[in-house]
């Protein structure tokens, strides 16, 4: 009778660890930040992105911002109308500040909208939908998840990057990571494959003239 009730017990105790193990795992993180210019002056009205998806969180009078974000999101980015965009990787911090530069470009909601951010949606980010198995193949997920890239045959163009695409191969393609790994084309991959996929805009100096056309990472199962 003891042992039965030690056995009991042991597994209603991994039970709740198992529990606790998950609910830690889906947990999502509050992310905090300003919003400023280069004299460190609020930017007041500056939309959140998540992963390239527009949230329904902006910033107040004082630059100040808080949105709740699934561990797997990769990418933040803001838009300011009258200041411009800036990316940032997401690493799981819970304080975020975004900085413009004295020099950032200017864009209005209208430029933004014709390279495909849509303005009306005023949804919440509930975290990456990895179910991309509908797809038919890599091309017709990205044409369809993603508003800021396009895609004719088997090229592709992020939006906003000032890459183009020609009928003479003179476009700028976006490089791609796979795993970690820079590889020379992404036809092969099958959606069902796929983990998790982030577009975006670089905003460094760290890939030079080969990051003039963005960034599209992918992760595997």
């Amino acid at each position: 009778m003891m042992s039965r009730l030690l056995i009991v017990f042991l597994f209603a105790f991994a039970s709740i660890g198992t529990m606790n193990a998950q609910e830690k795992v889906s947990k999502k993180i509050t992310v905090t930040g300003m919003v400023t210019d280069y004299g460190n002056k609020p930017i007041k009205g500056a939309f959140i992105f998540v992963d390239s998806l527009k949230t329904k969180i902006k910033t107040n009078k004082k630059g100040y911002y808080k949105i709740k974000l699934d561990p797997k999101a990769k990418l933040l980015t803001v838009f300011s109308i009258n200041h411009g965009i800036i990316d940032i990787d997401y690493n799981k911090q819970e304080k975020v500040n975004f900085i413009f530069p004295e020099n950032s470009e200017i864009v209005t909601q209208e430029e933004l909208t014709d390279i495909g951010y849509d303005f009306s949606y005023n949804g919440r980010y509930k975290g990456e939908d990895a179910s991309y198995d509908n797809y038919r193949d890599i091309f017709e997920l990205l044409r369809s998840r993603f508003t800021n890239v396009q895609v004719r045959g088997e090229t592709i163009r992020i939006l906003g990057t000032g890459a183009t695409i020609s009928s003479n191969d003179g476009s700028i393609p976006p490089i791609f990571i796979v795993n970690g790994s820079q590889v020379s084309s992404i036809a092969s991959i099958a959606p069902i494959d796929i983990k998790s996929i982030v577009v975006e805009r670089t905003t460094t100096s760290l890939y030079g003239s080969r990051g003039a056309g963005g960034i599209i990472k992918i992760v595997l199962k």
